[in-house]
């Protein structure tokens, strides 16, 4: 195939699958791997991430989930581990081996002589249904006459999956959804908790899918990267969708060091900073549940901001970005999933223009912390990437917000002065934000800034 590449080849596969409604994603709990490596036991279903009931090109409607498991993955998976292509809802390319030696490929994109995927039914431990595009009727495929299946997607270079590689699969299972930036690869901890990382960066993911109560179950509350060496975060990145995006009970206030990294900031590094603990996923965006709530307020999720800018400004823009996910007269189209990264500028130096200026304030000293405390970085700063996704016309919209970070009262009145492109923030902060997106559609969304779209104009200079 010449414009995709194998990802990873699933001998003897086992897919399971558990039906939804189109609002609501339900994920089996792998907890043990048959003797032979070729059964896995499932307890019941447990409530996943809703969000990707939005995705495109799936059926979603009839199935939902598929985890495909090589020996190898079987392996891992009965450590906790559930390893496997993209759950993204893309159409994947796929080949297959029967055990009489003869294949059968599929392709996404046109190619001459070839059959082109129009979606894939899974049926556990049976077998799958492919339908083509032109056709109404499947081919059927029963597992117990394939050797393996290839699964291939198309490239993308730049995809965290790419750049990671295997090992993402069992330290960073969901580094392939699209909220996701590029995470620091070459800085990563070599294990997914805090063993050794305490000059590394870390991946932490916070969820609520293991409550006990089945109806406090929404997801992923939110994604950061934290970096041990800076005490900082690097980003946080989440989804607002109608899943996750209900409001039934209060903040909570509950502020407090996180357990899972290495080095986390303290109370007390707040304590007479003068600056305030400001949030990157605000806890007025997760108000589902009581747990997810109190999940906003690790202080991994934080960055110190001045109150004026914490209370104003960047108050005023997470209240747009809430609008923009859940109600329709804020944009030019509906929002199924609205995809967010926020974060702030912990480098020494960030490009503006032609300018190179300082990304972070300096003590007297000109080291990289701040005035007050040598374990608390000030950025100067903040920043949000937002990607919307609309499933009716399979489009997306993308828009940046660049902010001051500076301890006077900044205007509010007119938000579009601070919206640049994708683009533009790439420059400006050497991240890689939406990688996971095929590089076509990046590359066109990432260029783009348009304003109509987000109903926002620039102030007449």
């Amino acid at each position: 195939m010449e414009d995709t590449k194998m990802k990873k080849t699933y001998i003897n596969p086992t897919i399971m699958i558990h039906e939804m409604a189109t609002n609501k994603m339900l994920m089996g709990s792998i907890t043990e791997v048959g003797d032979d490596l070729n059964v896995i036991i499932s307890s019941d279903p447990e409530e996943g991430d809703a969000s990707e009931a939005a995705a495109p090109d799936f059926d979603w409607t009839t199935f939902i989930m598929l985890f495909v498991f090589s020996l190898f993955g079987l392996n891992v998976a009965a450590q906790g581990v559930a390893p496997g292509p993209p759950t993204d809802g893309k159409k994947h390319a796929m080949t297959i081996t029967f055990k009489d030696n003869t294949t059968k490929e599929y392709v996404t994109k046109d190619v001459a002589g070839k059959e082109k995927i129009d979606r894939i039914t899974y049926l556990p431990d049976v077998g799958m249904k492919v339908y083509v595009e032109g056709s109404e009727e499947s081919v059927d495929y029963l597992y117990s006459e394939m050797e393996s299946i290839v699964y291939e997607y198309s490239n993308n270079e730049n995809s965290n999956w790419e750049k990671v590689g295997e090992s993402m699969w069992t330290n960073y299972p969901e580094a392939w959804r699209l909220e996701y930036p590029q995470i620091s690869y070459n800085r990563l901890a070599t294990s997914k908790d805090a063993t050794g990382a305490a000059d590394k960066c870390q991946i932490i993911v916070k969820t609520t899918d293991n409550e006990e109560n089945v109806n406090d179950r929404y997801g992923i509350t939110f994604s950061l990267e934290w970096d041990n060496a800076l005490v900082a975060n690097r980003w946080t990145c989440y989804e607002l969708h109608a899943g996750n995006s209900m409001s039934t009970v209060k903040r909570k206030d509950d502020f407090k060091a996180d357990p899972e990294v290495a080095v986390s900031s303290q109370l007390n590094d707040y304590k007479n900073s003068g600056f305030a603990r400001g949030h990157l996923c605000p806890s007025a965006d997760r108000l589902c549940s009581v747990n997810q709530n109190k999940q906003t307020f690790f202080l991994t999720n934080m960055q110190p901001q001045y109150t004026s800018h914490n209370s104003g400004l960047w108050s005023r823009l997470e209240d747009q970005v809430r609008s923009f996910a859940t109600d329709d007269s804020y944009t030019g189209a509906h929002c199924d999933t609205l995809y967010v990264v926020k974060a702030a500028t912990i480098t020494d130096q960030v490009t503006i223009g032609e300018d190179v200026v300082d990304g972070v304030y300096f003590n007297n000293n000109h080291t990289a912390h701040q005035l007050c405390n040598d374990r608390l970085l000030i950025p100067k700063y903040f920043y949000m990437a937002l990607l919307h996704y609309n499933k009716d016309t399979d489009s997306y919209q993308a828009l940046a917000f660049w902010t001051d970070h500076i301890g006077t009262t900044q205007s509010v009145a007119n938000l579009g002065d601070y919206a640049i492109s994708i683009d533009e923030l790439e420059k400006r902060t050497g991240l890689d934000f939406f990688c996971n997106l095929p590089d076509d559609i990046e590359a066109e969304v990432e260029k783009t800034l348009d304003l109509s779209f987000w109903h926002l104009t620039k102030s007449a200079q």
